[in-house]
């Protein structure tokens, strides 16, 4: 059940380069676990043969910043994780010509998951199963789980996104306001990034990008569009020639305590329901899915078995 599917999701904007981004304050240990599982299960699909079906790339990243910045803690997740040596960095800073010049950058391969093509394929999945349905309908708070014809047997899990803010109350749940541009172009087969732009191949298109700003407007900003070009032409100058798809922008839940993932009881009008919450992945959503999707079903596993420990002692 939710509002709306695909296309019309955050999801579907996003460029899925895995990479743990705009995280709020859960334990590294906590997301590595999820971050390993979910870029264990992109290689997967990559060396199975479902690439294609799924939107998995295995892409070449450079990152470089005007700052200096530590190695991040999923290094030894990706691929062939380097940082780039002084004389690479004043390379790319001549050719560039930043703002400011560039003190740190990485450069490793890893997955791009396009979020559109992999819920389009588990969609698929769900509805050849004959106990699936999809409904839309649009639930504004925990109130509104009364209204569901459900019993104290039924487990709801509430990855609502930011819709969870007001679902669940949560003062901690943040937009963070993402525009990017999709394009067509030939020849553009590595992940680039600064502090300025980012540059992300996918499949059937290139997704630039972007902004990081606090802000519900999901209407294109035509300031944003042209810094987005500009700032990409200056790294790719062939970028200017690209043909334009569209701009689109999206709303990050960023979660200032980080994600949530663990029960609730809620006792409504029609009984006591359990809700499994699973939101605030910040930007990074597709870095941490499937590992969160591994938590969820650990701790559906728990519940059935305490409900029927429950249900054998009465």
């Amino acid at each position: 059940m939710a509002e709306d599917y695909s296309p019309n999701t955050t999801s579907n904007i996003a460029a899925g380069l895995w990479g743990p981004y705009l995280l709020g304050q859960n334990a590294e240990k906590l997301c590595r676990t999820w971050a390993q599982a979910t870029h264990d299960y992109f290689h997967s699909l990559w060396i199975g043969g479902q690439a294609d079906q799924c939107g998995i790339c295995l892409v070449p990243v450079l990152e470089v910043s005007g700052h200096h910045e530590p190695t991040p803690w999923w290094h030894d997740i990706v691929f062939g994780f380097q940082r780039l040596s002084p004389e690479s960095l004043q390379q790319l800073t001549n050719e560039h010509k930043p703002i400011k010049d560039y003190a740190t950058g990485f450069t490793y391969s890893t997955f791009t998951c396009e979020p559109t093509k992999l819920m389009n394929f588990y969609h698929h999945v769900l509805m050849m199963q004959t106990n699936v349905s999809f409904h839309k309908k649009k639930l504004s708070t925990m109130k509104c789980v009364d209204n569901l014809d459900t019993d104290e047997n039924t487990l709801i899990i509430n990855c609502f996104g930011l819709g969870a803010k007001t679902f669940s109350d949560d003062p901690d749940l943040t937009p963070i306001r993402g525009q990017v541009r999709k394009i067509e172009t030939p020849g553009i087969f590595h992940s680039f990034s600064n502090d300025y732009c980012y540059i992300i191949p996918n499949t059937d298109s290139i997704t630039l990008g972007g902004t990081k700003q606090y802000s519900t407007d999901t209407r294109v900003c035509p300031l944003d569009r042209n810094s987005i070009r500009k700032n990409c032409e200056m790294v790719v100058p062939s970028l200017q020639h690209a043909t334009l798809v569209k701009d689109v922008v999206g709303l990050r839940p960023l979660r200032s305590t980080g994600v949530r993932l663990q029960m609730e009881s809620f006792h409504g009008f029609s009984g006591r329901k359990t809700i499994l919450h699973n939101y605030g992945h910040g930007g990074a959503g597709i870095s941490l899915a499937w590992g969160c999707a591994g938590a969820v079903v650990q701790l559906i596993e728990q519940w059935e078995n305490n409900f029927e420990d429950v249900q054998s002692k009465l």
